[in-house]
Formats: structure tokens, sequence, C-alpha cells
């Protein structure tokens, strides 16, 4: 189906948002709606639980989302903000937050402060560092930084103590802290597309980790000292480098993903 999605008028918006509060509706789906602003009746969807204000052309962090205390999920994906909206520490239920794809350039040292976050979703956000604060979110197990304009990362980082999950792929990192063994919860870590021309040394101290990824970066080997120490995971995957075979002192290290064995 071609053609342009019509733009919601704000009588509209606030003529939906009365039937979400009357239905206590705990999703309110504004997403794909065209809206450059939310009006001030936002605030009265107290039952909302999720809010998504996706694919919009919201110019102005909506502020007024910022009273809404019970919502767990708040999606602000592929608008044009360039700021997070002011207040956002008080939403302390918040689990997911999602705001990839918007210009901020750089993150607010009061996202820190929504100490209930499990899921941080900040991909194609332009973001040239990271904030140390951000060790704080303590409940943190999915952080995605992918495609910014990345090229190092805090060692403050390092302390997420429950991080699960962590994908800092598309960005221009050609090393990492040498605390990264401190997550100790970490199990997937994605590199893809970065600078990196040796597997990080460190990684071998990140103890429960189970997949590493680093395709489309710059390794011309991998020395026998790191197949060894990184046996304990299950899958190296290092196609799209400078490696195009496996060499013959590979046979039988399963774990590692090499060019040859494409689908």
């Amino acid at each position: 189906m071609g053609g342009t999605e019509k733009s919601m008028e704000l009588w509209e918006l606030d003529k939906f948002l009365e039937t979400a509060v009357s239905k206590k509706h705990r999703t309110v789906n504004l997403s794909h709606r065209g809206l450059t602003i939310v009006t001030k009746k936002i605030e009265d969807i107290k039952n909302a639980r999720s809010l998504l204000l996706n694919h919009n052309q919201l110019l102005m962090p909506p502020e007024e989302l910022c009273v809404l205390t019970k919502l767990s999920e708040l999606i602000l994906d592929n608008n044009m903000l360039t700021m997070i909206p002011s207040g956002i520490e008080n939403l302390n239920c918040l689990k997911v937050l999602s705001i990839s794809n918007n210009p901020l350039v750089a993150l607010p040292d009061s996202i820190a402060n929504l100490v209930s976050l499990r899921s941080l979703w900040l991909v194609g956000c332009q973001l040239a560092s990271l904030p140390a604060s951000l060790c704080k979110l303590k409940h943190l197990k999915k952080l995605s930084v992918k495609n910014n304009d990345l090229s190092a990362i805090p060692e403050e980082l390092c302390r997420f103590q429950r991080l699960e999950w962590l994908c800092l792929d598309d960005n221009l990192l050609h090393n990492l802290p040498s605390n990264i063994g401190d997550l100790s919860h970490l199990l997937c870590l994605c590199l893809n597309k970065n600078k990196f021309t040796t597997v990080p040394e460190h990684l071998q101290n990140v103890e429960n980790l189970v997949s590493l990824y680093l395709r489309h970066n710059l390794l011309d080997d991998v020395p026998d000292d790191t197949i060894v120490a990184l046996s304990f995971l299950k899958c190296l995957d290092i196609r799209d480098n400078n490696i195009h075979q496996r060499p013959k002192k590979w046979i039988g290290v399963d774990y590692i993903v090499v060019d040859s064995e494409k689908d």
C-alpha cells in the first residue's frame, strides 16, 4: 500500500486519549500518527503501563508524559528528538525505554535515575560518548547503543551488575575497558562493524560469556593463546574480516565461525 499516512489532528488526539482514559487502557498506541506535539491531555492516562509514540515527527521532548509514573514501557523511536524529556527520572516504574533513531547526540545524567530499567535501546542516536552515570542502572539486563559514533566505552559501564546482553555494533571502537570482566552476568556481546584489529584480550575474563560477535572488523588472525583463553565460548563469529578460511590448526575448534562456513 502506498501513499502518505494522514496526520492526527490535535482534537483527534484528545478524543483518542479521552477514550483511553474512560476505558482504562493499559497500552496506549500513538505510533505512526504524524504527531509533531502531544497535548496536555496525555497526562490523564494514569492507568497506562505502555505508551508507544514511535514513528512520529516529535521535535520537542514530550515532558507531559513524565507524570505517568505507572509506565513500565515507553517507546519514542523514530522521531526527531534532540533531547530526552526533562523529568523522565520520575518514571520510577519504567522497565523498557527505547529512544532509537533520534538525533540525541548526548544523554543526560538523569536517565541513570530510572532505577527499575531492564532494557535500554539507543540505536542510531548520533552518540559520541556515554555518561559514566549509566552504571547506576543496577537492574539493566539489555543495552543497545548500535549505530552511533562511540570510539570508547567508559570503565564505569562495566559495573552493570545484571547486564546479560550488550550490543555495541556499528561504532568506532578498537578496544574495550580493561575491567570488562566485571560484567559477570554478560552472556552475549555484539561488536560487529567496529575497528578491532585483535580480539580484546580482557574478554577472557568475562566468565559467563556465551556468544561473541566480531563480524566486519579488521582481524587478520586470532592467536593461539586467545583461542585457548576463549574456549569457554559457544560461539565466536569472526566472519567478514580478513580471515577467509579456517586454518588447519583450528580443526576441532568448533566454536569459531569463519567466512568459509557461511550458509
